[in-house]
């Protein structure tokens, strides 16, 4: 039993290192509150493709960005961001947004 749990810790260990690490993307400055809010309401409006980019939380401990097609939850104050092929929705509080941009997608 110990050695099965000894060699899965090689694997998280290179998964962590390698893949929560390593960013294929520019970390951005965070950007004001206001302006924040103003290019949320006009994505939300306007349905465009976007990506924002998140401050580290507890879970994820690293910048990270996801892209989609914003809409206001009807039932919190979340963001739903729902990726092109729709395959893929983020739930986004808007406390951890650092940026946001129109998507070269």
């Amino acid at each position: 039993m110990e050695l099965f749990a000894a060699e899965k810790n090689p694997i998280i260990h290179y998964f962590k290192e390698n893949y929560l690490t390593k960013r294929h993307f520019a970390v951005q400055k965070q950007m004001p509150l206001q302006q924040l809010r103003h290019f949320i309401k006009q994505a939300v409006r306007k349905q465009k493709i976007i990506t924002i980019q998140l401050n580290p939380t507890n879970q994820y401990p690293v910048v990270s960005e996801c892209t989609g097609i914003a809409t206001f939850s009807p039932y919190s104050s979340q963001i739903i961001l729902t990726s092109v092929n729709s395959n893929t929705v983020h739930l986004v509080n808007s406390d951890q947004i650092r940026h946001i941009r129109l998507s070269n997608a």
